[in-house]
């Protein structure tokens, strides 16, 4: 009695099968990974959040842009030890305020990877980059734009500045970030006078 193998038509069969629930697999995989980083950004933006609003108790201002970056990471304390960045990027978050030396409101913005999140917000903060956002209880309602034509992304309507050996100069926004070349930035021509300190160079993010 002769053992009957495989056909080519039943191995194909079997290949097909196992490469589908591989697929399916890796997308599940990565959806749920992509949910921890985005539950993770939004908690971090919250504790970023929370120290303002506790800087703004103390000084009657929210604090400005260069001290809410990652790197250091040191410009909220005692409110936070210190200032996390975003977990795939590691760039900081993007931090927004009035502008003013001393601002009344803030926002920040965040990509997060699942669409469908419940706080996600489509084409929202400057170029229309971000879809998440947390700020003060007076900060400006946030508009959604509506999508960029060919999907890509838009220059912001806001220019951006950085402190080049002392000196407030103008600097590009880069969509791989999404945010302003070098931290800290600033939306004003003077940099708020922070350019005498050198510890206000503006160093690239990445």
């Amino acid at each position: 009695m002769t053992k009957k193998g495989m056909t080519l038509t039943e191995i194909l069969i079997v290949v097909g099968i196992i490469s589908f629930l591989a697929v399916l697999i890796t997308v599940y995989l990565r959806t749920q990974v992509f949910k921890g980083y985005d539950a993770r950004k939004k908690a971090e933006i919250k504790r970023i959040g929370i120290a303002a609003e506790e800087y703004e108790k103390d000084n009657n201002c929210y604090p400005l842009s260069n001290q809410v970056i990652c790197n250091p990471g040191t410009g909220l304390r005692p409110y936070l030890d210190k200032v996390p960045c975003d977990p795939l990027t590691q760039a900081s978050y993007y931090y927004e305020h009035e502008d003013a030396i001393c601002p009344k409101w803030y926002r920040i913005y965040a990509v997060l990877n699942n669409d469908s999140d419940k706080d996600a917000q489509s084409y929202i903060g400057p170029g229309s980059a971000f879809n998440f956002v947390y700020g003060s209880s007076n900060s400006p309602a946030v508009t959604q734009s509506t999508p960029p034509p060919g999907g890509q992304d838009l220059p912001p309507d806001t220019n951006f500045y950085g402190c080049f050996s002392g000196v407030c100069t103008p600097i590009t926004w880069d969509s791989a970030r999404p945010g302003p070349i070098c931290d800290p930035n600033f939306q004003n021509s003077t940099c708020y006078g922070q350019c005498a300190n050198p510890g206000n160079e503006c160093q690239p993010w990445n």
